[in-house]
């Protein structure tokens, strides 16, 4: 983790980083990572029909990776 030693509480830890700080529940990054393995369609097996249809809808629309662009044809 980044931040200095007099912002950690000793006496939490996060699994994630492995380190005292806080704890995995509160833990930003953990969430962050956790968005994005869904939004590429990681993870779905673990969610309620709700949040996939939750999930299904936020994402529509929205490519999930960006297409490999050809170069032009040549002549």
């Amino acid at each position: 983790m980044n931040a200095p030693d007099s912002f950690r509480n000793p006496g939490l830890w996060c699994d994630f980083h492995r380190d005292h700080g806080h704890k995995k529940e509160d833990c930003v990054a953990l969430k962050i990572e956790v968005n994005e393995l869904l939004k590429k369609g990681h993870l779905r097996e673990f969610l309620s029909e709700k949040a996939k249809s939750h999930l299904s809808k936020e994402t529509m629309g929205r490519p999930t990776e960006a297409a490999p662009v050809s170069p032009p044809p040549q002549d």
